[in-house]
């Protein structure tokens, strides 16, 4: 067999002769972890490898593309260190395509940013192994964010190869995909998905009558062009005499002439032809976001599974992107880069789409929240040790408040202080002089434990402490009084407060119980504390030391209590007698906001599907109602609901069963003094299996579609379903990350959420959607299976459930009510610190800051001296950015830090023009 037989020759005809040209592209859509976790998979993969390299060494011929992601090549490398020199050399003769993603991200799951680090860390790897694939390849994700065009484009990638989620208008093998802000890229449509030509040279049959078959499915949308068959599937490995087979199918059938290519070379050799075409207007158009299950599934149903999993990786995410990274950035830089990669990498693999979609089995759902809950623990980790190194320039018995923010926020912290001696109020006073106000929420201390204990049992006490801590407290002090046989010991809740030595009170009681033999009393008391909710201010990503003062505060749009509710004169919110809610602001009413409705799903992880006899249930057996707070700083209603939910289903799937449980809602909404938003929490125990529940929040207005912030963007959605028509019933369901607006009502998320538009008229959101299933091949939503029928139990979610979310009415558009405003106010509140520094050390810093409507913070980082910024314009219109901060230098560059171009600075700040959701990268330095 020669080289030449099945390389790659020039693209400059479709047909040599009358034969047709099919590129035959070997690959292995590899599952990191899906229905086996991923060590077990990982074994799996060693021997695939194994045999790719062996082959590819034994010919040049062999070709293999390694599904986009370098962790399948990672992944194996870790096993087979001594490897790596052999896959360099394969990437460098063209014989194996790598890259240019870390692993297969679901693209509505986790933030832009975390795609963007994807590809990022991905494209890093596969340079340091030869170069990565140019195009971004993204064969299985349920459906396609509408940004990730302007990812790729500003990543240095002009092409895109999908599957899943592409239009029916879309006819042909290329179409011209368009991000909101104007970025395409030619990008190649997969025709019955990345396992198109999976059986094609199976032995046995005819492989001759398989290619004509084939070629007759792909000729609709190839035209006479040369074809793309994508040869392998899921955790498939290449055949043994592969380049042997082709050259067989090409003697055997003169009519095709058969090219093995990795995905690369196919997408070199029709560059031109497409560009042609797209500069010739000869290919479809489509702008926005890829949700169509018109020819392959979308599987909707993940955004919803394990809602928990969603939860974590949110959090996570904000928590590196808003607090531990910009912070670190700007107060420690240098110091904490090795913990932050370290935290990243847990996120992005944990990102994976059958990672974070929670559509495997129990045990790899375990793993990915164990890779995210490590993600937390670097992030909050890094975010506080900048935070004492913050309190630490600020002066003892101040409390340090820190913004997150790029823009100059007052609102509220929650904090510890010592009680007023007179009983009176307590203000908090910033550097500027402004008086904040405060408002008692708790209080703790005096005696805490109190036991009598003869000699000996005495002198055993100083076992109990642990280092300075003595039940869950730090030992300020102590004092023994031999007359009355007394030792009262002082505890304090702050390390920091920690001034004595424990060890001379171990010496002090053993003494005294020699000396003094008999019965003692040993009293352990704890220090005053007042828990407060507090008003305050911050600048720009920075920091302000305020300290606590005797006396009132003006306070504006202070909390009151209203007849059944609670208001502060932006907002109102009360409770109505059915247990829901009627909302008032900016103009706008919504009642009956709240509502819960359970009903059966019989589906999967990948499906919701209503049992064929549901059983809906969404009126409570008893409610309850308490105004817990009522002001000024903050307010809180609580309304507690019994439902009684059926349990289960019957044994045939087909009905909900007739034994149900009593299931108790709590649900607390909460006003602060000056937010125009109302902040809910829900909480109950889920005692059920195969259900769905959601909460029900009616419009102040009928909406023709809702706008939904995720991925960098804020895309609009109509009231009717995706387009269907593979055989996966279409629904209106749709993820959301940051909020979704609709009517005059923005709800504000915690967490990706699944929700959807009925008609026009209110927002149901998913709260809990449990199932027990991978797959079920009779899953009333959906034809073919979409993956093997396997037991969740853990998907069943039994045990506590809560969600959280912020409701704020508006007149006019999200755009023109400034819900990005809101919500960057929701999801990142100020953090407050006890100052631990010298007195009169400095009292407030500026970090940098964004001026801008609608402008929103990616990240801030350190990279190479520089500090890099991202930022995206969420505004349907242009607008001008000023970023601010006393910079000396500035430089635009790519998504990946790279062709540095300089920008102006005048007076210390820099000026961009952004167009709508355009996304922006630039590097500063002082």
């Amino acid at each position: 067999m020669t080289d030449a037989a099945v390389t790659v020759s020039s693209p400059s005809a479709d047909r040599t002769g009358t034969a047709q040209v099919v590129y035959l592209v070997p690959h292995s859509h590899w599952d990191r972890e899906w229905y086996q976790p991923f060590q077990r998979f990982r074994m799996r993969l060693v021997d695939l490898v194994d045999r790719v390299l062996a082959l590819a060494e034994a010919d040049r011929g062999f070709r293999f593309t390694f599904d986009g992601q370098l962790a399948a090549v990672d992944d194996y490398l870790e096993i087979r260190p001594e490897a790596e020199d052999r896959v360099r050399r394969l990437v460098a003769r063209g014989q194996l395509a790598i890259g240019p993603w870390r692993v297969l991200a679901d693209e509505f799951l986790v933030s832009g940013e975390t795609l963007i680090r994807n590809l990022e860390r991905g494209w890093r790897r596969a340079e340091r192994l030869g170069g990565g694939l140019r195009a971004g390849y993204l064969p299985d994700e349920f459906g396609h964010a509408a940004q990730m065009p302007q990812i790729l484009r500003r990543g240095g990638l002009d092409r895109a190869v999908v599957w899943r989620g592409v239009p029916g208008t879309v006819d042909r093998h290329a179409f011209t995909w368009v991000s909101p802000d104007g970025s395409a890229v030619l990008t190649e449509y997969l025709p019955d998905g990345y396992g198109n030509a999976a059986f094609l040279l199976t032995p046995g049959g005819r492989p001759g009558a398989r290619m004509a078959r084939l070629a007759a499915e792909l000729a609709p949308f190839f035209a006479g062009r040369p074809l793309l068959a994508m040869c392998g599937g899921d955790h498939t490995a290449p055949l043994p005499d592969l380049v042997q087979a082709v050259a067989d199918l090409n003697r055997a059938e003169p009519t095709f002439q058969v090219r093995l290519a990795t995905l690369a070379e196919y997408l070199d050799a029709t560059r031109d032809q497409v560009a042609a075409d797209a500069r010739a207007g000869r290919l479809p158009r489509w702008v926005g976001e890829l949700r169509s299950s018109a020819r392959a599934n979308i599987l909707v149903g993940v955004t919803s599974a394990r809602v928990g999993v969603k939860a974590r990786c949110t959090g996570a995410e904000r928590l590196l992107e808003r607090y531990a990274e910009p912070l670190a950035a700007l107060w420690a830089p240098g110091r904490m880069a090795p913990f932050l990669d370290l935290a990243w990498d847990r996120v992005i693999d944990a990102a994976g789409h059958d990672s974070v979609t929670g559509c495997g089995v129990d045990a790899v759902a375990d793993d990915v929240a164990g890779r995210l809950q490590q993600a937390a623990q670097l992030a909050e980790g890094v975010r506080d040790r900048v935070g004492e190194l913050i309190a630490a320039a600020a002066p003892r018995e101040t409390v340090v408040v820190v913004n997150p923010s790029a823009r100059a926020r007052s609102g509220m912290v929650e904090i510890e202080l010592d009680p007023p001696p007179d009983g009176g109020p307590l203000c908090l006073v910033g550097p500027d002089g402004r008086r904040h106000a405060t408002q008692e929420l708790s209080r703790s201390g005096g005696p805490l434990h109190q036991e009598r204990l003869d000699g000996p049992g005495l002198a055993r006490v100083a076992r109990r402490i642990h280092g300075g801590e003595l039940f869950g407290r730090w030992i300020l002090g102590w004092a023994i009084d031999p007359a009355e046989r007394r030792v009262t010991v002082e505890l304090g809740r702050r390390p920091e407060t920690l001034s004595v030595d424990p060890g001379g009170l171990a010496a002090e009681l053993e003494r005294a119980a020699r000396d003094s033999p008999g019965d003692w009393r040993l009293e352990l008391r704890d220090e005053p504390r007042c828990r407060v909710a507090a008003m305050a201010a911050a600048p720009p990503l920075g920091w302000a030391a305020h300290h606590p003062a005797p006396g009132a505060a003006p306070l504006d749009h202070p909390v009151h209590a209203i007849p059944h509710g609670l208001g502060n004169g932006l907002v109102s919110v009360a409770a109505e007698p059915e247990g829901t809610l009627r909302l008032e602001g900016a103009g706008q009413v919504a009642t009956g906001l709240g509502r819960l409705v359970d009903g059966g799903d019989a589906g999967d992880l990948y499906n919701y599907a209503p049992p064929e006899r549901d059983t809906r249930v969404g009126e409570p057996t008893e409610v309850a109602v308490a105004i817990e707070r009522t002001g000024p700083v903050l307010g809180e209603l609580v309304v507690t609901r019994t439902y009684r939910w059926p349990l289960g289903l019957t044994a045939d799937r087909r009905a909900r069963s007739d034994a149900a449980g009593p299931v108790v809602v709590t649900t607390t909404a909460t006003l602060v003094a000056g937010e125009p938003f109302v902040r809910l929490r829900l909480a109950f125990t889920n005692p059920a299996s195969d259900h769905r529940v959601r909460l029900h929040l009616p419009l102040p207005r009928t909406a023709a579609a809702s706008a939904a912030e995720g991925q960098l963007a804020v895309v609009e959605r109509g009231v009717d379903p995706v387009e269907g028509g593979h055989g996966e019933v279409p629904l209106a369901t749709h993820p959301a990350r940051g909020f979704v607006d609709a009517g005059g009502l923005a709800v504000l998320l915690d967490r990706v959420s699944e929700y959807e538009l009925l008609d026009g008229q209110e927002i149901a959101l998913t709260v809990v959607r449990a199932v027990g299933q991978i797959s079920r091949n009779d899953n009333r939503y959906r034809e073919e299976p979409a993956g093997p029928e396997l037991p969740t139990p853990g998907a069943q979610c039994l045990g506590p459930v809560g969600v959280a979310c912020a409701l704020l009415p508006h007149a006019g558009s999200w755009a023109e009510a400034d819900v990005v405003g809101a919500a960057e106010v929701w999801h990142h509140p100020l953090l407050a610190a006890a100052g631990s520094g010298a007195p009169g050390s400095v009292r407030e810093a500026a970090g940098l800051w964004i001026e801008g409507r609608g402008v929103q913070l990616s990240s801030l980082r350190e990279r190479d001296g520089w500090l890099e910024l991202r930022l995206v314009l969420l505004h349907p219109a242009p607008t001008s950015v000023t970023i601010g901060g006393g910079w000396a230098e500035a430089r635009g560059c790519d998504l990946l830090g790279r062709e540095p171009s300089p920008l102006a600075v005048r007076d210390g700040s820099v000026r961009l023009d952004l167009a709508p959701f355009e996304i922006a990268t630039l590097q500063l330095r002082r």
